[in-house]
């Protein structure tokens, strides 16, 4: 069975219900993801070679987690979105708004560089009650988990 190597978890910022897994370069994402290579998707999740672009289900902050393996992660009780091989060429990817050029605060080394991964993307909604007084914001926690694995 497969174990998780190491794993970091931030806040991203969709822009326009839209956020994007993108290898970083100097600070900044980039590949086709970034740069507009890849279209919107008419689902969840469209793919190019280097990256992903992803539509949330609702508006505002989702919580992601990129994690690398040392095999194929276990299935586990999380939406299974995509399943596929992205290329880093700088080992480094990151998470951020479609379109915004910068990573939110996540940003994760691989290890390796000019390697092709396997890839699954994974979601998970977590809701409560609507309280009165308090933002709708805290009552939908949106969760993703981009897990990666050679």
């Amino acid at each position: 069975m497969s174990s998780p190597l190491r794993a970091v978890t931030d806040e991203v910022r969709p822009a326009y219900g839209l956020f994007i897994v993108a290898e970083v370069t100097d600070g900044h994402l980039a590949g086709s993801a970034a740069e507009g290579g890849i279209e919107p998707p008419d689902d969840r999740v469209a793919a190019g070679e280097d990256g992903l672009v992803i539509q949330v289900e609702y508006t505002g902050t989702v919580h992601v987690r990129f994690e690398l393996w040392d095999g194929p992660p276990p299935v586990d009780a999380w939406e299974e979105l995509w399943t596929g091989r992205l290329l880093s060429k700088s080992g480094l990817v990151g998470a951020g708004g479609w379109a915004s050029g910068y990573p939110d605060g996540v940003e994760f080394d691989l290890g390796l560089s000019d390697t092709t991964w396997s890839a699954r993307v994974v979601t998970k909604i977590l809701q409560t009650e609507q309280e009165a007084g308090f933002p709708y914001a805290i009552v939908r926690v949106e969760l993703y988990k981009i897990q990666f694995w050679n």
